[in-house]
């Protein structure tokens, strides 16, 4: 049968669908994917490909967008369609939406191509595991299948399903997963909830063999003229023995700059000198709040702030650039509360204080809390992005979505800061949006060199090469 998978670039390619486009290959099917950005007529895309499937991969917030541009396409077309991603597995009863015939629940590399094989088959749907599916008027809902322990068993992602359009062919920066789970227990994310729907199904943590992660460098280096390549781990640095081992290998095979995500008390000097030798440039990890209360009761990030001070020392002493990963707007934050998370990242000095503005997911534990405390605003009016609108109702969440625009600014000039304090109380939010963009641009395209700048102004359309467009070998930025 022929796939289709219908994504929006979102800065970084789409792993998840990759992965499953190489599945689907394995079990012989045929495989297309287009890219909303960079199509102007996509019922005109969809018409020449000829899909007999429709798949997704959506997140909560973006999940609105992709069912109507479902339903959309299924008045037009005569397709089966299939949904996946966090939403899916959070959300599931997303299933009820008008148009969506199926989605997956949990990790998908097994059972989408079983529901596909069904499909072309004609056999039956309605027991597959992690899919739920509709017939006639029943849902049939099924429970999730054993985790896949050994990762090191799934074939690459397939990267050149994307490469029909100019950008990801000259994307200077690859990403990749070393692993699989977090054990984190922290209220505003989803993977408490994803350890529950698994419990009893298998190691939640699960990591790649360096040596098979180190066969995919080499061939993406190879094939794309990659310049750097981004680790986006979880717990990236939490096995410190395979974390020496990958630096060994990586330093004496692979040879290009890279980038991670740490957590701050689990990482060691002995880690951030392997890091430095192997080729890492930009170490990130999570300070989330700089008051303690709101860290360790109601995120229950359980980090302290002098292992988030420690942390900093030791990346900056090797001669890393560091990314510090902060949240304002926060349940019960007030805007003296976000000062101190600004100071705390004053003290730690980071190259860049990356912040957001904090969304409350529904079904997160920080969720509930925002709701009981009537913070809540209507779902609706909740921003599909984490770095515009105030997402809960507090008297101080104007002034500090303005902060967040001007937070990057104070880090890096911390003289700057009692004239912030004085700009957030005016009503200058889009020019303090204006600064933010500027400052954060700068940071990635001169600093870290984490982006090129024609990345900026995506505005290319789909090449007219179909084939044999990733073999280029070099590439002009």
């Amino acid at each position: 049968m022929k796939v289709l998978f219908v994504y929006r670039f979102e800065h970084i390619e789409a792993l998840g669908i990759m992965q499953l486009s190489s599945m689907l290959k394995l079990h012989g099917h045929d495989v297309d994917f287009i890219d909303l950005k960079f199509e102007r007529d996509v019922p005109r895309a969809v018409r020449e490909i000829g899909p007999d499937i429709l798949a997704y991969s959506v997140t909560t917030g973006m999940h609105r967008l992709y069912e109507k541009l479902n339903r959309e396409l299924k008045s037009e077309f005569d397709v089966f369609s299939v949904f996946g991603g966090p939403h899916c597995t959070y959300f599931p009863e997303f299933i009820e939406s008008n148009g969506v015939d199926a989605i997956c629940v949990g990790e998908g590399e097994h059972a989408l191509p079983e529901l596909v094989d069904a499909l072309q088959e004609g056999a039956d749907v309605t027991s597959i595991p992690n899919i739920w599916v509709k017939a006639g008027n029943t849902v049939h809902r099924n429970d999730v299948r054993p985790l896949l322990e050994d990762l090191d068993s799934l074939p690459f992602p397939d990267r050149e399903l994307c490469c029909k359009y100019n950008h990801y062919r000259r994307m200077h920066t690859r990403y990749l997963l070393t692993g699989r789970g977090c054990p984190f227990v922290c209220t505003f994310c989803y993977n408490p909830a994803f350890n529950r729907l698994y419990r009893g199904k298998g190691k939640i943590v699960r990591r790649r063999s360096v040596g098979n992660v180190i066969e995919e460098l080499r061939r993406i280096r190879d094939r794309f003229n990659t310049e750097r390549f981004c680790f986006h781990d979880d717990t990236f640095s939490r096995d410190r023995r395979w974390v020496l081992d990958f630096c060994e290998a990586y330093g004496r095979e692979i040879g290009v700059p890279f980038d991670v995500s740490v957590r701050a008390n689990v990482l060691s000097e002995e880690l951030v000198i392997a890091l430095k030798r192997a080729g890492c440039t930009v170490a990130a990890y999570s300070v989330e709040s700089g008051n303690e209360r709101i860290r360790q009761t109601i995120l229950k990030k359980k980090v302290e702030t002098e292992d988030l001070v420690k942390a900093g020392r030791m990346i900056r002493a090797h001669g890393l650039k560091l990314t510090l990963q902060n949240m304002l707007g926060l349940p019960d934050e007030t805007l003296e509360m976000a000062y101190e998370t600004l100071r705390l990242n004053i003290r730690i000095r980071p190259s860049y204080g990356w912040a957001s503005i904090y969304r409350p997911f529904p079904r997160t534990e920080a969720y509930e809390y925002s709701k009981r405390k009537g913070y809540l605003r209507e779902e609706s009016e909740l921003p599909a992005r984490y770095f515009a609108g105030h997402s809960l109702n507090t008297k101080d969440s104007a002034r500090i979505e303005r902060l967040h625009h001007l937070f990057s600014v104070g880090v890096q000039w911390p003289f700057l800061v009692p004239l912030i304090r004085l700009l957030v109380h005016l009503p200058l939010t889009e020019l303090y949006r204006m600064v933010w963009l500027v400052h954060k641009a700068h940071y990635y395209l001169f600093r870290a060199r984490q982006m090129r700048p024609y990345e900026l102004f995506i505005r290319e359309r789909r090449s007219n090469r179909r084939e044999g467009a990733c073999s280029l070998r070099s590439r002009s930025s």
